[in-house]
């Protein structure tokens, strides 16, 4: 009886740790992208504020996908998912937004003072 309980007790074991590292796994997989350097907007040229523009753009659409990836993270562990998944995933997407709308806010006060110049 002993060997019996040993044994259910080892499998709940590995599936509680396969189900955590499951999650590290779908996270890990989530890639984010490097914020991009702005420009001053007091001294930069026109196409340096264009290419800008374009590397911002880029930055919150691969951002977008990252956070996509986390919530299909989220998504696929159900209702198996633990308060400490649950946190860390949300604590992760939302650092991630903060960090998106600070860069597009920083560079919008760029392109305000590029076209007050």
């Amino acid at each position: 009886m002993r060997n019996w309980a040993q044994a259910v007790l080892a499998l709940t074991m590995t599936i509680m740790t396969a189900n955590l590292h499951a999650a590290d796994l779908d996270m890990a997989a989530c890639a984010f992208p490097d914020a991009p350097e702005l420009p001053d907007g007091n001294t930069a040229a026109e196409e340096e504020m264009a290419g800008a523009s374009a590397a911002v753009r880029a930055y919150v659409g691969d951002t977008q996908s990252g956070l996509d990836c986390l919530s299909e993270a989220e998504e696929s562990l159900g209702e198996e998912i633990s308060d400490e998944q649950k946190a860390e995933l949300v604590t992760t997407y939302n650092a991630r937004v903060d960090e998106m709308t600070a860069l597009v806010e920083g560079f919008n006060e760029q392109i305000r003072a590029y076209k007050a110049r």
